[in-house]
């Protein structure tokens, strides 16, 4: 299969069919970058195809903030923010902060970068749990997680690594009790989540 095919494929199943339109717009913008390649024109190359990362990037930050958590009850949720990770190993992460008087949590998802092999190593270990003061282990459903919490700082975090690719991750200020923490990882939607880094294994 040519490099637009494989592409195109991989958008399908990522953007799914409501939003083949969007996924002819990149579709466009790769073709274009193959003629402009085609007629040795690296310049407007080079423009085509950070077109289509911009265009990629936006596409995946879209479909990855169906997965962050709805506000908890009584919390008020900000708008989603997103970043390309060029600069510390590749990825992107997607966040979203949440508010309750002087409370806040802070929920991010971080994809493909060296920061999701760091978290999935705790997981693997018992021992470096232990060595990290603390941390406690708890079943989110079917899926492992690691928790902190801190009565005297009101603080804490809660993790989950899915499919040793994404990392998922809520931190707490001036929170009262670990169960918020527990409360707001329960409101990931992990079926989305494993649906698009299904998409292009």
């Amino acid at each position: 299969m040519c490099l637009r095919g494989v592409v195109m494929a991989s958008l399908l199943l990522l953007t799914g069919a409501s939003s083949v339109a969007y996924a002819d717009d990149i579709a466009n913008q790769l073709d274009a970058a193959h003629i402009t390649y085609g007629k040795g024109d690296l310049l407007r190359t080079l423009t085509n195809l950070q077109g289509l990362v911009s265009s990629l990037n936006a596409r995946l930050v879209d479909q990855f903030a169906k997965a962050l958590p709805p506000p908890p009850s009584g919390w008020e949720g900000n708008a989603t923010d997103s970043q390309t990770l060029d600069g510390v190993g590749g990825g992107l992460s997607v966040a979203r902060s949440y508010s309750k008087g002087e409370g806040m949590l802070n929920a991010s998802l971080i994809v493909d970068n060296p920061a999701v092999a760091a978290a999935q190593s705790l997981f693997q270990s018992n021992s470096q749990v232990t060595a990290q003061p603390g941390w406690s282990r708890l079943k989110l459903g079917a899926d492992d997680a690691l928790l902190r919490f801190d009565g005297g700082t009101r603080s804490g975090e809660i993790m989950m690594v899915i499919g040793a690719r994404v990392l998922l991750e809520i931190e707490g200020t001036e929170i009262g009790r670990e169960d918020i923490l527990v409360e707001a990882a329960k409101g990931w939607n992990l079926s989305v989540v494993r649906r698009l880094i299904a998409a292009g294994s």
